[in-house]
């Protein structure tokens, strides 16, 4: 089939434009879209941000568990406490461990 040929039976492609695209929406990618807006903010700048993400919802790809590094979202959201987040269980304990042919 020709391009005009999808065009005319299936008429054109809904697009959306963006300032800004990021890919991922993990921990890295998440944290980036809203440092951007903040950042436009503090300028009084409007920026269209939008986080592509394969999985089924932000972070569905994350095989740590869910740990946050509190440091790193309160440099983002310095009241993330206040706000009500939703993060009530810290870490009272840590491990590393490494897997060989002869552990694990």
């Amino acid at each position: 089939m020709t391009n005009q040929e999808i065009l005319t039976q299936y008429g054109p492609r809904e697009s959306m434009d963006y300032d800004v695209v990021v890919v991922g929406g993990g921990p890295a990618g998440l944290a980036t879209a809203i440092r951007i807006k903040q950042l436009a903010a503090e300028k009084s700048q409007e920026v269209s941000v939008v986080v592509l993400e394969k999985g089924s919802e932000p972070g569905a790809h994350i095989l740590s568990g869910a740990a946050l590094d509190p440091p790193s979202l309160t440099e983002l959201f310095p009241d993330w406490k206040t706000m009500g987040a939703p993060l009530r269980q810290p870490v009272t304990d840590e491990a590393m461990m490494f897997l060989s042919e002869s552990t694990g």
